[in-house]
């Protein structure tokens, strides 16, 4: 079954309201000349790029198109500084109690380490090859049947991080391309305000 069909027939089946997302790592220039897929024009949130997949659009990325510094270290286009490895940043959001608690949730949020150079993120079915990861924007029953179809082929995934902090990039991509397994993401407030994700909305990232 094509990758098209595939995508298709799973939006219908799951009565999905969005379009499943692919995403693929570029790690050399000629690559990413060679997609097809339009270049963001000007920088925009990646959690905005996924959104916008969603709803049918095409887009590659590098390092310069990046808005969220954040999200462009969990997908390994920039190396996390001492700041971001200490806890200090998440501290100073005011989201944790302590530095460090700081530290801990950041030492459990996934950082990819492959140096890659930029993204491509394509809804399912417009990719010709096959993307890395796939991410798929969910209400409750549907996470539940895409769990209960992914247990029935791979056993129950052993690697869920949910901190509801980095939802789309870190928990919904960076963790399961690391894993090589399937995460579930509640999504965080930045994520929720930047790409205007509806409130029963939640995140299931899965390798391809």
């Amino acid at each position: 079954m094509s990758k098209q069909t595939a995508g298709t027939q799973i939006e219908k089946l799951l009565g999905l309201e969005r379009k499943i997302v692919g995403v693929k790592f570029i790690f050399d220039k000629r690559d990413f000349d060679e997609e097809t897929a339009p270049r963001v024009k000007y920088k925009m949130s990646y959690c905005s790029m996924v959104r916008m997949a969603s709803e049918g659009k095409s887009f590659k990325a590098d390092l310069d198109n990046f808005l969220c510094v954040g999200s462009a270290k969990a997908l390994g286009l920039v190396k996390p500084d001492a700041r971001a490895i200490s806890g200090r940043i998440y501290y100073s959001f005011g989201i944790y109690d302590s530095l460090g608690t700081a530290r801990n949730v950041q030492k459990d949020v996934t950082f990819l380490d492959h140096e890659a150079t930029a993204v491509v993120v394509k809804p399912l079915d417009a990719f010709e090859n096959r993307p890395d990861v796939v991410l798929m924007l969910v209400n409750p029953y549907q996470a539940m049947r895409v769990t209960q179809s992914y247990v029935y082929y791979r056993g129950t995934p052993k690697n869920i991080k949910i901190a509801a902090n980095s939802g789309i990039c870190s928990e919904c991509t960076a963790t399961p391309y690391d894993t090589n397994d399937l995460n579930v993401s509640l999504l965080c407030s930045n994520t929720r305000y930047a790409a205007k994700w509806h409130d029963h909305e939640m995140g299931i990232g899965l390798p391809y």
